[in-house]
């Protein structure tokens, strides 16, 4: 059966590895968070959602240690892990917290090896990705061969993908997965450019067809599609939603497969290889 059938009548993607990098947990103060004050209920119902669709792994970070500062969150989500073990886990890091947000990356490192790396929002918190302050963060992030999430989006002040040149120039053991891909015109363009040129350089897919009316066939043919990443945003966007994106596309069903997870698996079993 077509991955595409699945979809059609309602099956789960039992079957595939399937691995969604950049999910949330928690409240936000401009979008509505099913369950937002309830993280451990909303995160039962996250989890629930997963089990529906056949998704193996979501990697959240908490959006109160983005929001709020509140870096303590990063530990609770080290709790909801032990639990819920479909969740990965980002630290989340803020610039202007940088000697806290270390201290608090050391103990969520040291309490779960579930946790996967950092989860940077420059535009959230108004500092520029290359900027000096985010600089304890990736030589740790570099040291110890971790992921990052960053948020881009293109022509925003602090986020632009451009960047991210010279981060891929002087932190070369960091995998960066470029969230959103930019976004829009020219960032996604800028973005394949550094998925294209740096071996560590990745495309998180998240929003990325929607509002670059870009289809994963432009990315498949644009860029390797080895280094293309399922990713949804949930529970600010719809997992379905991400998923029917990829199984509904021109391209062959072997590369759909990297695309859902196949390729995360890839960069998860370089530092935690008994997850998968």
């Amino acid at each position: 059966m077509r991955l595409n059938e699945y979809a059609e009548q309602g099956k789960p993607l039992d079957h595939l590895l399937v691995i969604d990098v950049h999910g949330h947990l928690g409240p936000s103060p401009s979008f509505y968070m099913p369950y937002a004050n309830k993280e451990e209920e909303q995160a039962v119902h996250f989890s629930n959602m997963l089990d529906q669709i056949g998704v193996d792994y979501a990697i959240v970070s908490m959006l109160r240690g983005l929001n709020t500062n509140e870096l303590e969150a990063n530990l609770d989500l080290a709790n909801l892990m032990k639990v819920h073990r479909k969740l990965l886990g980002y630290v989340t890091y803020v610039p202007s917290w940088q000697q806290k947000s270390l201290a608090i990356a050391e103990q969520c490192f040291a309490q779960s090896d579930r946790f996967v790396g950092f989860k940077i929002h420059p535009d959230m918190n108004k500092y520029p990705i290359d900027g000096p302050d985010y600089t304890q963060m990736w030589e740790y992030a570099d040291a110890k061969g971790l992921l990052v999430l960053v948020h881009t989006w293109s022509k925003c002040p602090y986020s632009d993908p451009v960047r991210l040149f010279a981060i891929a120039e002087k932190y070369k053991n960091v995998t960066v997965l470029i969230g959103h891909c930019g976004g829009v015109e020219p960032g996604v363009t800028t973005a394949i450019e550094l998925s294209n040129k740096y071996e560590n350089m990745y495309l998180d897919l998240t929003g990325v067809f929607l509002c670059s009316k870009h289809p994963l066939e432009y990315f498949v043919r644009q860029a390797n599609p080895d280094k293309l990443l399922f990713s949804s945003d949930a529970a600010f966007n719809s997992i379905t939603w991400d998923i029917g994106n990829i199984l509904y596309s021109r391209v062959s069903e072997e590369v759909k497969a990297k695309v859902l997870g196949l390729n995360a698996q890839r960069l998860l079993k370089r530092f935690i290889p008994s997850l998968i």
